[in-house]
């Protein structure tokens, strides 16, 4: 399971019968339905199906849509040590990032994941943290410059209060506080209910994950709790992570 900024514990989809090109949603309910159900054979289908998406229709919302995807799946491969892959992924992620941050109104996301990638880079190489940590603090802090509020950039000032040792900057308490400003933010463009995507539960995951190491067990209860009632099958909480609180 993973321990990153995203992801993931992560139903085979196929008798759904989605369409190779299908719509957003389709995508973004896919993605969903791995990450709650772990099957994440079928993220790396989605990710073949968006990568030959932004090939026939090379938009900047698809090629975001793209990046997001291998965002999220990095933060799995990491997970499970398939190290090599996730070099290779993070390469062609970058291209996507570099791109998307030359734009204005993808500029504050792209920096965001930017700065994800490169605490990727230094999970895989740990020696570079001196050198790619204040880097990836930076980025973070231009993108929110760029846009207070956007919460991809909260997630990963967030990932990096909770996953950074104290001594460069790490605080878990203030990374549940992060989390939740995010969550906030993701629900106010969901306002009929809760949101059905990745990023929304798997930051709510996270909250719990950082109470947890803050040492406020009985918050990271509630919080798999909440989790639960809002999606009863999902399996990271449900078989690991409530069971162990």
């Amino acid at each position: 399971m993973i321990r990153y900024i995203v992801l993931l514990t992560v139903l085979t989809l196929s008798s759904f019968g989605f369409q190779v090109y299908g719509s957003s949603d389709d995508y973004d309910q896919r993605l969903y339905m791995a990450f709650i159900s772990g099957n994440m054979a079928d993220w790396e289908k989605v990710l073949n199906e968006l990568d030959a998406l932004l090939a026939k229709s090379p938009t900047a919302a698809n090629r975001f849509k793209l990046l997001h995807a291998q965002y999220g799946y990095i933060g799995y491969l990491l997970g499970v040590k398939q190290t090599e892959k996730a070099k290779r992924l993070i390469e062609k992620a970058e291209v996507h990032a570099n791109y998307l941050a030359k734009i204005p109104a993808y500029q504050s996301t792209a920096n965001a994941i930017q700065a994800a990638l490169l605490a990727y880079q230094i999970s895989i190489n740990p020696y570079k943290a001196p050198f790619l940590g204040p880097k990836s603090s930076l980025l973070i802090d231009e993108a929110l410059a760029l846009s207070s509020t956007n919460y991809y950039a909260l997630i990963e000032k967030g990932n990096a209060r909770h996953y950074a040792p104290a001594i460069v900057g790490g605080n878990p308490t203030e990374a549940v506080d992060l989390y939740r400003k995010a969550i906030e933010l993701i629900e106010k463009e969901y306002p009929t209910g809760k949101p059905k995507t990745w990023w929304y539960i798997n930051t709510y995951t996270q909250m719990g994950l950082a109470a947890q190491k803050a040492g406020n067990k009985n918050l990271a209860k509630k919080i798999y709790q909440t989790l639960l009632t809002m999606e009863p099958n999902y399996k990271w909480v449900k078989e690991e992570l409530l069971p162990k609180v």
